[in-house]
């Protein structure tokens, strides 16, 4: 074989290996929430005001929340109306900065609560970027976020419906794998 062939056929491996791996997260939380009680979670109503802080299709809410609902489940949570739940789950697909500033303060996110208790050693930097899923567990009691991780979706324009449903999946089970290891999950 040819040295081109070798550096061809290693570049393709490594290339296969990268794109089919997991990125990694990151994610944020309170040390003051005792995440051990939690034992249900609810998604914000449809008619709620929730709604109002973006713009998204149905099927692209159903997704999101349907992922959020196996993950949780298969995590130990029980899905409960918003009333009864013990955290509310709350999600924003970053479009723009404009939407996501009106976004956090609908969810009542405060950085330097969230930023000195990240759930891996060190500080931690979200990247905001357009096409990112960010995923908030917010407190029923004073509607603040408590628990906060973001994803690139990388969707692209060649995307089915079905690969951008795989592609949410994805990101929201590896988001919620950094829950705190305190929770009764």
């Amino acid at each position: 074989m040819s040295l081109l062939k070798v550096f061809v056929f290693t570049s393709l491996c490594l290339t296969m290996i990268a794109c089919s791996s997991q990125r990694a997260t990151h994610a944020k939380f309170s040390a003051y929430y005792d995440f051990s009680t939690v034992a249900s979670y609810s998604t914000f109503a449809r008619n709620s005001h929730f709604s109002d802080y973006q713009n998204i299709s149905d099927t692209t809410r159903n997704s999101i929340e349907l992922a959020i609902e196996q993950v949780l489940d298969a995590q130990g949570l029980q899905y409960q109306s918003s009333a009864q739940a013990d955290v509310l789950i709350s999600y924003h697909l970053i479009n723009r900065m404009s939407e996501l500033n009106r976004y956090n303060k609908g969810v009542q996110y405060c950085r330097p609560c969230l930023s000195q208790n990240t759930a891996e050693q060190g500080k931690v930097t979200f990247a905001m970027r357009p096409g990112s899923l960010l995923l908030d567990i917010v407190n029923k009691e004073n509607h603040r976020a408590i628990w906060r991780s973001v994803y690139p979706l990388n969707f692209s324009e060649d995307d089915n419906s079905f690969e951008q449903q795989e592609k949410i999946y994805r990101a929201i089970e590896v988001m919620l794998s950094t829950l705190p290891k305190t929770t009764s999950l």
